[in-house]
């Protein structure tokens, strides 16, 4: 794990717990873990036993470039390429221990709404009540 991934991690387990001692039952965190080791360090700053769903949103790569090029936040074409040559890690994907629940959701031809409606269903126990 690099620092900075050990850093995120510390943000985000912070940032859960912080929601929790306000009160909020459930947590939501989005684009923080890399890989599976950067899942277990994450897990490790959590001060109770959780229930995580693991939500993995995917787009074949035609449709991430429209939405890259087309989004109010705006990417120059070198940027895009860097980030293209961040290899695929599918250690997450793959985990024969995890702990969580995985969820791998291809969102090539949904806009938001029903990506939004799909994670919903997915995990109905999550937005209960």
């Amino acid at each position: 794990m690099t620092s900075s991934s050990a850093c995120s991690a510390r943000n985000v387990a912070g940032l859960v717990e912080n929601f929790w001692a306000a009160g909020y039952v459930n947590v939501l965190a989005g684009s923080f873990l890399r890989c599976y080791p950067d899942y277990v360090a994450f897990r490790q700053l959590l001060s109770r036993p959780v229930q995580v769903f693991l939500v993995d949103l995917r787009v074949d790569e035609k449709e991430r470039d429209h939405r890259r090029m087309t989004r109010a936040k705006q990417t120059t074409h070198e940027w895009r390429d860097m980030v293209d040559q961040v290899p695929e890690d599918r250690t997450i994907r793959d985990a024969a221990d995890a702990d969580y629940t995985y969820i791998g959701m291809d969102t090539t031809h949904l806009d938001v709404a029903a990506t939004v409606n799909r994670v919903r269903s997915a995990i109905p126990e999550v937005y209960a009540g």
